[in-house]
């Protein structure tokens, strides 16, 4: 008997952006480039009694069948630096690198059972 299993109905042709990941494993600092990436930032502004209050945020989506970014890791709009140490690891912050965010969220996305792309935020 033949099964047939569907396509993926995601479109990724938006995923055309370069983004770098750093993942902290010990005292080793991972960095892997992705050239296939969407990533959004979002500002949002809330006014309420004490006055106005901005936020900030983003989306980043990588397509790929395994999980490729995890809470903590940092990841950087373009081609980023090495990291070769702990100093350079924890100066290596938001406030200081435009472009550099932290990842708050992350889950892999599944079609027929099969990861199909990670999607992060914070």
């Amino acid at each position: 008997m033949l099964i047939h299993k569907p396509t993926c109905p995601v479109n990724y042709r938006m995923c055309n952006q370069t983004v770098t990941v750093y993942h902290q494993d010990g005292n080793k600092y991972v960095r892997t480039v992705y050239d296939r990436a969407f990533l959004d930032y979002k500002k949002t502004q809330t006014v309420d009694k004490t006055g106005s209050k901005e936020a900030n945020s983003f989306l980043l989506v990588i397509p790929g069948d395994a999980q490729r970014v995890f809470i903590g890791d940092k990841v950087y709009d373009g081609v980023g630096p090495e990291i070769a140490d702990r100093e350079a690891w924890a100066a290596f912050i938001p406030s200081k690198v435009p472009g550099l965010v932290v990842v708050g969220y992350a889950d892999s996305k599944k079609w027929n059972g099969t990861i199909v792309h990670t999607e992060a935020g914070g």
